[in-house]
């Protein structure tokens, strides 16, 4: 039996299995695909935009039609406005799909994000304490906080994932972040509660 599945695995004559194909063979053809979307949307996001000007104008102005790039609020709307706006946008995208691959590579789930991990509760709870104890209401401020409560969290997650017996194993990371962000909700909901002029500026942040 066991002979004559592996020989069913093998091409005649070749000595090679016919299994699956390669993962690489579709992944070039999905990569390529992306890539041209993510050229597409940027294209799209330099000539859409506010303002009175036109697709048509900002295309005009891209490819270095004379009259566009005499127009001041034309260029005023596509390399002031625009251009950083997509650089920011891509910027930004990729920071957050390489955070995404390396917790699921560290929790070995594919649906793990920050929120499975507590940074998301832990910036949050740091939001609120900064804006009910030191009133923290600059937008710089706000983001200064946020960021230290995500990296706090994430000390404490993987301090606690990395004890016990089963130190670093993917299901103690992942419990311990789930416990984690549940308690930092919680204290969240009970400061809210207590300062309607907190929850205000927290409900839009």
């Amino acid at each position: 039996m066991l002979i004559s599945r592996g020989s069913s695995l093998m091409k005649s004559g070749t000595g090679r299995p016919t299994g699956p194909p390669a993962r690489g063979r579709t992944a070039v053809p999905a990569t390529a695909a992306l890539l041209v979307a993510l050229l597409v949307l940027c294209l799209l996001s330099l000539l859409i935009g506010t303002g009175s000007s036109s697709p048509a104008r900002a295309w005009d102005y891209l490819t270095g039609d004379p009259s566009a790039r005499a127009d001041p609020q034309l260029r005023l709307a596509v390399v002031d406005v625009r251009l950083p706006r997509t650089l920011a946008a891509v910027m930004v995208g990729l920071c957050l799909g390489t955070a995404g691959c390396l917790l699921q590579a560290a929790t070995r789930n594919p649906l793990a994000e920050t929120g499975l991990l507590g940074v998301n509760s832990g910036a949050a709870f740091a939001v609120v304490v900064g804006l009910t104890f030191f009133d923290a209401s600059s937008p710089t401020a706000l983001l200064v906080w946020a960021l230290g409560g995500g990296m706090a969290a994430s000390a404490v997650v993987l301090l606690l994932a990395a004890s016990g017996r089963a130190a670093g194993s993917p299901l103690r990371l992942v419990l311990a972040g789930s416990a984690l962000g549940a308690t930092f909700h919680g204290m969240t909901s009970y400061v809210l509660l207590g300062t309607q002029s907190t929850f205000d500026v927290y409900r839009y942040w």
